[in-house]
């Protein structure tokens, strides 16, 4: 009877096993006996326990170490792990001497543009509620890609950085950007008085600007960041986005399908590429009000910070211009100089279409008295059926990344300094 009893929970074993399949099973181990002359276990993926002699506790003869690598989604409460979350037993366990666990990971791993320096080693005995282990008590090995952790307790570890760090990047590669709420209300759209407008003494037409004018603008949203690879490159999978006329920038042969730059702004696209992407994204382009509002704040500021002129050198946090870093930088960069409502890079990186069409007297003739212009949207045409860009780039002189610096280009243009972001109204 017992021997039949056997069979039948091998067979009941074996069945469960198949119905379940070997994907559902999550890990995998191997298990190795250590006596008190101590040893190394050597487990899954290249993770090792080292055991010195003498480790075991007073009336403990033998102890079995096991390593379950776990493939499951990541769940820890303070990470962004890089590593599969490795179970090693037995859990809750004392040992007389500090063991060394070795865990490596993979650079390929990391989450865009994040330092290997910042990487952490966790520990759990839930699964969930990791810790970051003290300093004292880990050594990252750089050069061999490991970390060697020291502890009396085995459970569950992995490598992995901070969530604190990771929280905006993986919003911005997720292809929904975060964006910013610009409340409604009036601010003074336009260009100072007698700011050139662009046109030659030979041109007819207004030269110099005669002031800015009373706008009120709804409340909207606009992204703030500008639009990245990766966000682009979601539409294009989609089947709706056609690809950048051009995959490299002016430094980074492989730019646009490099992972390394998943977090930098698209290029080389058109503002029908641009309009296509926002109405995919339930978005659209910005008006040349909205973008304007978003860089500047209620009142006129030359720059999206303030009026201080930006620094000029490597060490400038405010503004990627005259061509200080040699091509673009992350649409996240540039902490010191967001505007009043905590937009990046209104001046400088990437220059940036708009819905509006391009027309001397609509941005730059003044309006009389108190009269306020409510939404505007531009001109119902161009005269020469140009859109506008504002912002300026990478590559613009000072006084092109002003608040009120515009530009213009044919809807079908394209090139290595000009990207986008979008707009959404807010739902009533």
């Amino acid at each position: 009877m017992a021997d039949f009893r056997k069979i039948l929970t091998l067979l009941v074993m074996a069945a469960m096993l198949a119905a379940c399949g070997e994907e559902d099973y999550l890990y995998k181990k191997i298990g190795q006996d250590f006596d008190n002359s101590g040893g190394v276990y050597r487990g899954v993926n290249g993770v090792t326990v080292h055991l010195e002699p003498g480790s075991l506790p007073e009336g403990t003869d033998v102890v079995t170490i096991t390593a379950y690598a776990l493939d499951t989604p990541a769940f820890t409460n303070v990470s962004k792990p890089v590593t599969n979350i490795y179970s090693i037993s037995p859990a809750a366990f004392e040992f007389a001497k500090n063991l060394t666990v070795v865990i490596p990971y993979k650079e390929a791993d990391f989450p865009n543009l994040l330092d290997e320096l910042d990487l952490k080693p966790y520990f759990s005995m839930d699964r969930q509620n990791f810790e970051v282990f003290p300093e004292t008590s880990y050594e990252l090995d750089v050069e061999n890609n490991l970390f060697k952790i020291s502890t009396k307790f085995l459970g569950n570890f992995h490598i992995g950085f901070p969530k604190d760090m990771v929280k905006q990047e993986d919003a911005n590669q997720a292809g929904i950007a975060e964006m910013v709420l610009i409340p409604g209300g009036e601010f003074e759209f336009g260009a100072p008085a007698g700011t050139p407008t662009g046109l030659s003494e030979e041109d007819e037409g207004l030269k110099q600007s005669e002031g800015t004018k009373k706008v009120y603008l709804s409340s909207y949203y606009i992204d703030k960041y500008e639009v990245s690879n990766s966000q682009y490159k979601l539409c294009q999978d989609a089947g709706v986005c056609t690809a950048p006329y051009d995959a490299t920038s002016i430094m980074y042969q492989n730019y646009y399908n490099n992972a390394t730059y998943a977090g930098f702004p698209v290029i080389w696209v058109s503002y029908n590429q641009a309009e296509t992407f926002c109405q995919w994204a339930g978005k659209r382009l910005p008006t040349e009000a909205q973008w304007e509002k978003a860089a500047r704040g209620k009142t006129m500021r030359t720059y999206p910070w303030g009026d201080q002129e930006p620094a000029d050198n490597i060490e400038a946090a405010q503004a990627n211009y005259t061509a200080l870093f040699g091509d673009v930088t992350s649409v996240m960069w540039g902490d010191e100089g967001t505007s009043p409502y905590g937009v990046y890079n209104m001046a400088g990186n990437v220059a940036e279409w708009t819905d509006t069409w391009y027309n001397i007297d609509f941005y730059y003739k003044s309006d009389t008295g108190d009269i306020q212009i409510e939404d505007p949207t531009g001109p119902a045409e161009s005269p020469t059926e140009e859109k506008v860009i504002r912002g300026g780039s990478w590559v613009s002189l000072e006084s092109e990344i002003t608040t009120y610096s515009r530009d213009k280009a044919f809807p079908n243009y394209r090139y290595y300094n000009l990207g986008f972001r979008c707009a959404q109204s807010v739902s009533k």
